[in-house]
């Protein structure tokens, strides 16, 4: 059987124009055939040979001569388009449609005044024909839109039939002037009137509603076009962005998560469905989403914002292997040369960094975050020969950089090279950059290494202050002030360094004391864990406490608020976090409601609760670090302060790790939480007789004092 639409291409040349013998109607008919097919295929330039053709076999076909003017207007080939336009004019002069071909080939060959000829003769042949109107109010819109605008009204009261196809124009002609109000109803007008072909005008209302601020509406529109074009790519996406910007944030995750159903590589899709998966840190997602991406193969940023996705999920085995990936299609592509260094210098493959560096340089000299990355690299493998020019190139072309003027200054120091050149980089960074601690830090440094102790103490004390968690500061103040005859303030110093991650700072410190009498070094340890563990002036968490009482398991949330100098609230909370007990420990004594627990008594769970909170009461008060008697003793592998009230095991790292009150059982301190200068435990291990407790509290909210310098700790 022949398809309808074949067997209309067949009878329309024949209708059309009856040729002048048998033999070649068939031979045009079949070149017709032939360029139609050609058409549809998008073979325009072969479809206009063969419609030229079958003209030159049929001179009188006015139709045929009609389609090829049209095709050769299409082709921008305006020469012949006006040639066979004006054919079909001599063949059919009272046919409306040849004076519209003409109107429209002349003009797009510019010439307005002719084309509006053709097209009011157009009229008057046909003048109920919308395609001549509408042809004609657009040609005069641009210079007389009052004219437009009438002769579209005129035509609208004469033809009501073709009312929807005279408001879309009006719709138009009213939007571009800024009437958006009027647009707004005639195109809703013209889309009710033409129901499901209404594709056009509703597009045209969207757009209307969105540039008038009409968000929700536009999308409704727009949404509607989507029902009868599901393919759509383009519009998909913009309706997800038109939801997002409006705030609608899960209706344009469901319309991204449509359009990517349909096109699963999508690039607008993946991209902004890994926007939304970044912005919520789950970067496992969002790189899963981008690697679908049908843009990724082309664009380098893309390959790049990958690599970090990957990066942040913990995949650097993965951020490095896209990136190689990347670096394989670009390889010119200074930017992934660049993140790749980095990859390696995160590796450890400091050496690949540098060359990889070395080519950025090469290609972009100018880059200073590259030359920069390569100097830091090339100093801390230890290459100062190859990495002093690099910083004196980031000098000379920017005199005041401080990072790079205090950066080369320290790393001079610290190897003892060129010291007074070395100081002066370091005062010209500060002199950019006065109130910078780590610049103090480096000039202290450098002042140490002159033999300058004095004046070093007097900086590294400021840096410290400053800086008061950073182990290498501290290091380095006690360094100077064992050099300027402080044994006591290096000692302190060093103890804080030890704190703070430095373990060698712990072994210089115990190398002080060994000299000291217990009573000495007790008071040393009890100044330097008062100055780390005390001033917490609040503490609140949300806590599990579990453990076993009288042989019973015990497994509870609570909420857990404490307030200085000692007033510490415990709320043990049932379903949806309704409190369904209270304890309370403050300067008067200890306090619960009864909370019943199958197989124990109540002076059970209570004594319990009393024993492992009043604990966490005491520790969090500061109590087993206040002034006092303290005695240092070690041995058998333990090293403990002995107090009146206390027994303090002190863990390797220079902090607390376990605390007992006389008479009592050893509490276990572990997992610190940095708040500021201080370290409070966030995991409480508590025991006593046929009890035994765990309070943990992942995520506290910490507030301490911090006014009293810990620099100055006696």
């Amino acid at each position: 059987m022949i398809p309808a639409a074949l067997l209309a291409f067949l009878l329309v040349p024949a209708c059309a124009a009856p040729a002048s013998s048998s033999g070649a109607s068939r031979r045009a008919q079949t070149e017709y055939l032939r360029g139609t097919l050609l058409e549809r295929r998008g073979a325009y330039a072969e479809a206009l040979d063969a419609y030229e053709k079958a003209l030159a076999l049929d001179p009188s076909a006015a139709f045929l001569a009609g389609e090829a003017a049209e095709l050769a207007l299409q082709l921008q080939d305006l020469g012949r388009a006006e040639k066979w336009a004006r054919r079909r004019l001599d063949l059919a002069p009272g046919d409306a449609k040849s004076r519209m071909i003409l109107g429209r080939v002349l003009w797009a060959r510019g010439d307005a005044t002719g084309a509006e000829e053709q097209f009011r003769q157009a009229l008057r042949d046909d003048p109920s024909s919308a395609d001549t109107v509408i042809a004609l109010s657009r040609l005069v819109a641009g210079s007389d839109p009052a004219r437009a605008r009438r002769l579209l009204q005129d035509f609208l009261k004469k033809n009501p039939e073709s009312a929807a196809r005279a408001l879309l124009e009006l719709g138009r002609l009213d939007a571009s002037a800024g009437r958006l109000d009027d647009a707004a109803s005639e195109l809703s007008r013209s889309v009710e009137l033409d129901g499901a072909s209404a594709g056009p005008a509703r597009l045209a209302l969207a757009q209307v509603y969105e540039v008038s601020g009409d968000t929700p509406s536009a999308v409704a529109q727009y949404q509607a076009l989507l029902a009868d074009d599901q393919d759509n790519t383009e519009l998909w996406a913009h309706v997800g962005m038109l939801q997002a910007e409006m705030g609608a944030l899960p209706d344009a995750r469901a319309t991204f998560l449509s359009l990517k159903a349909r096109h699963p590589d999508d690039p607008e899709a993946c991209a902004w469905l890994a926007g939304e998966a970044e912005k919520a840190g789950d970067f496992k997602s969002a790189a899963a989403y981008l690697k679908d991406s049908a843009a990724l193969k082309d664009d380098p940023t893309l390959n790049l914002r990958l690599g970090y996705y990957e990066l942040q999920a913990g995949g650097l085995k993965d951020a490095m292997a896209s990136l190689l990936e990347a670096r394989k299609r670009w390889p010119k592509d200074d930017r992934i040369a660049y993140y790749l260094a980095l990859g390696y210098d995160d590796q450890g493959d400091h050496a690949k960094a540098v060359d990889l560096l070395r080519e950025v340089l090469e290609l972009k000299p100018e880059d200073r975050e590259a030359r920069w990355q390569l100097a830091t690299i090339l100093e801390k493998m230890n290459r100062m020969d190859e990495a002093e020019p690099e910083f004196r190139r980031l000098i000379a072309d920017k005199p005041d950089d401080a990072p790079a003027l205090n950066y080369l200054g320290y790393s001079l120091a610290d190897r003892g090279e060129k010291l007074p050149e070395a100081e002066a980089l370091i005062r010209r960074a500060l002199a950019v950059e006065p109130s910078n601690p780590a610049y103090r830090d480096s000039l202290g440094w450098v002042l140490f290494q002159e033999g300058r102790s004095t004046e070093a103490v007097h900086e590294l004390a400021a840096a410290a202050s400053a800086l008061a968690d950073d182990g290498a500061v501290w290091e380095h103040l006690g360094r100077a002030r064992k050099a300027a005859g402080d044994d006591a303030g290096a000692w302190r110093a060093w103890r804080l360094a030890q704190a703070f991650g430095s373990p060698q700072a712990g072994a210089e410190a115990d190398a002080l004391q060994k000299d000291l009498t217990p009573e000495a070094a007790g008071e040393l340890w009890r100044a330097h864990l008062e100055s780390v563990h005390g001033g917490v002036r609040r503490f609140a968490a949300v806590c599990r406490v579990e453990g076993r009482v009288g042989g019973k398991d015990l497994s509870e949330e609570a909420l857990l608020n404490f307030r200085a100098p000692k007033e510490l609230t415990f709320e043990i909370m049932g379903p949806l976090f309704a409190p369904v007990a209270r304890a309370r420990v403050d300067e008067t004594g200890f306090s619960m409601d009864r909370f019943p627990v199958a197989g124990l008594t109540d002076a059970q769970v209570q004594g319990a609760a009393e024993g492992a909170l009043s604990a966490v009461a005491a520790v969090l008060a500061g109590e087993p670090f206040a002034p006092g008697p303290a005695r240092y003793e070690s041995g058998w592998g333990r090293r403990d302060l002995v107090r009146p009230s206390w027994r303090v095991e002190i863990g390797d790292g220079g902090l607390a790790s376990s605390v007992t009150p006389a008479g009592g059982e050893p509490m276990r301190l572990e997992d610190f939480a940095k708040a500021g200068r201080r370290r409070v435990p966030k995991v409480f291990r508590a025991k006593g007789r046929f009890w035994s407790l765990t309070l943990s509290c992942p995520d506290p909210k910490v507030e301490t004092d911090s006014d009293a310098p810990l620099s100055e700790a006696p």
